[in-house]
């Protein structure tokens, strides 16, 4: 009666999950500050910074788009113009531009998956603090895997400055909001319903990416060297990056529930 310990599990299950989402606070930061350091040994501040450069209303709206992508119409990057020499040096950052891929959703996304999965294994008592790493540190593997692969392909194909490095690791890391949804409704939702929300959402994203990298991969100008020749080849390595997100998003799931 007087005792400190408690031998009912659902307190024990409590504070366990209370544990996690503390460590899952902390991890937070770590993550966002290392995803940071990393990408800047490679690329520039500035460079990074244009994928940083976001609006509330482009959060909502691109996350909007990952879910429903069928209602979304007009697909082409809005490009940067140099107004003395009036000429495109680029294009738009997120904020001025709905379908500039950026880098603030896939690293909240990233931060807030950690989180989930700390969450669940808290719940279930199969918490360890050793957890938020290494389901960090896997996720962030299947990324880098994803888009040496991706960028692979781009160098076969002679996809050159349409299709950015950044650009790949930012769409690259979307799959991580159909993750979240699916693992939201596994403890609550019954089977079937999960799996549906898993099939059509990243079915969604699927679609997001074909449709989002389709005109880097193939541009409708008929100058462009070689796009004749591999125009074939590309509509597969589409295909291939679209449909490859089931695999990926399947994979986040199997976080590792004992430690």
């Amino acid at each position: 009666m007087f005792g400190f310990g408690s031998n009912d599990p659902n307190t024990n299950a409590h504070l366990t999950a209370q544990l996690g989402m503390q460590f899952a606070g902390s991890a937070m930061q770590s993550v966002h500050d290392n995803v940071e350091k990393q990408v800047g040994k490679y690329v520039s501040l500035s460079m990074v910074k244009h994928y940083f450069d976001v609006t509330n209303i482009y959060v909502l709206s691109k996350i909007k788009i990952l879910l429903f992508p069928w209602i979304h119409k007009n697909w082409y990057r809005v490009p940067k113009r140099d107004h003395t020499a009036g000429s495109v040096t680029g294009y738009q950052t997120p904020r001025y531009d709905i379908n500039s891929p950026d880098l603030y959703i896939p690293v909240m996304a990233l931060v807030t998956y950690v989180i989930v999965v700390g969450m669940i294994l808290g719940s279930s008592g199969g918490f360890r603090p050793e957890a938020l790493g290494y389901t960090a540190s896997s996720a962030m593997v299947m990324m880098v895997f994803e888009v040496l692969v991706l960028k692979l392909a781009c160098y076969i194909l002679n996809i050159g400055s349409e299709l950015l490095f950044l650009d790949l690791v930012a769409y690259s890391g979307y799959k991580f909001i159909p993750t979240i949804i699916t693992l939201l409704l596994q403890p609550w939702g019954p089977w079937w319903l999960t799996w549906s929300c898993f099939g059509y959402a990243t079915v969604s994203l699927a679609f997001f990416m074909i449709r989002s990298m389709r005109s880097a991969v193939i541009p409708e100008s008929s100058s462009v060297s070689g796009i004749n020749v591999h125009r074939k080849r590309r509509i597969h390595f589409l295909f291939f990056a679209g449909v490859m997100q089931l695999l990926y998003c399947w994979l986040l799931l199997q976080y590792k529930t004992s430690f």
